[in-house]
């Protein structure tokens, strides 16, 4: 996607290819006039201007992790080309079962471990929690402010840019001191994440939200922190064996289940899987 679109450091790129390529030395960034046996698309569609996959004679995976059906991305051209296609919830894999009869793999967003530090000891009763993502998707949280607030906790918001927040608190002038905005940088997240006692990470009721991805989640647990989707579960962990608990099982869960190079051993073989099928047709 970053290739095609001339962007960079875009999330989806970085979890499904460039920490996939750390650990798959057979594979490369695709440079214009190649000639591959297999392409991964990364969320490249074919447009009325772009038909490259209609006439790519090699192994063709389509890896989508949007709906971005939903912005007209024509999803069911771009998979008639296709061998098959991935993506990271099984959400996505039913929606696209309805456009196709491709092979759809569900290959989750993993990470890579590199950096990940020995799990975080709580201590003491909650003081701060912590919420971070692109600033479009800091609506979901409004609603958790007023909790936040009664309950006397600061709040970090880590974003790309700062959604100003503090202005949904019953009183903005206090809670104002208690809020701290700082730019998501990807070196440190998951320093800057583990110095907090609860992230908070809300469930979102809009369309596009039944389809995304646990890989905040996931990467929240690497930090060793617990997660509050809603107020009652916020209270609780103000509790520091609960936090600690939690923090452990989950942090255990990602390191085994999370793991990039789980990634990779799942794409090679959805690959064979898919040479396999061209050669007995």
């Amino acid at each position: 996607m970053e290739q095609y679109h001339n962007k960079r450091n875009i999330g989806s790129t970085r979890l499904r290819v460039h920490n996939l390529l750390k650990h798959w030395p057979e594979a490369a960034i695709y440079k214009y006039g190649e000639n591959n046996d297999v392409m991964i698309y990364q969320k490249v569609y074919t447009t009325q201007d772009y038909k490259f996959q209609k006439y790519f004679p090699g192994i063709q995976i389509l890896d989508i992790c949007d709906p971005d059906w939903l912005d007209g991305a024509l999803i069911g051209e771009t998979l008639s080309y296709m061998d098959g296609a991935t993506c990271p919830t099984e959400e996505l894999a039913q929606f696209m079962r309805q456009l196709t009869d491709k092979p759809i793999k569900v290959i989750p967003d993993r990470h890579d471990l590199e950096n990940v530090k020995p799990l975080k000891v709580h201590s003491g009763e909650a003081k701060s929690v912590v919420w971070y993502g692109y600033k479009q998707n800091a609506e979901l949280l409004t609603g958790a402010i007023p909790t936040i607030e009664r309950l006397g906790l600061k709040l970090t918001i880590i974003s790309n840019s700062d959604p100003v927040l503090w202005k949904w608190a019953d009183d903005r002038e206090a809670f104002q001191e208690k809020y701290t905005f700082k730019k998501y940088q990807e070196e440190t997240i998951l320093d800057e994440l583990a110095k907090h006692d609860v992230c908070v990470l809300p469930i979102g009721m809009r369309p596009h939200d039944r389809f995304k991805s646990n890989n905040r989640t996931t990467r929240v647990w690497l930090a060793g922190l617990p997660i509050a989707t809603n107020g009652d579960e916020l209270r609780a962990l103000l509790d520091t064996t609960l936090r600690n608990d939690q923090a452990k099982d989950n942090y255990e869960l990602a390191k085994s289940e999370y793991n990039v190079v789980k990634s990779v051993e799942e794409m090679k073989e959805f690959i064979e899987e898919l040479q396999h099928e061209r050669e007995t047709i």
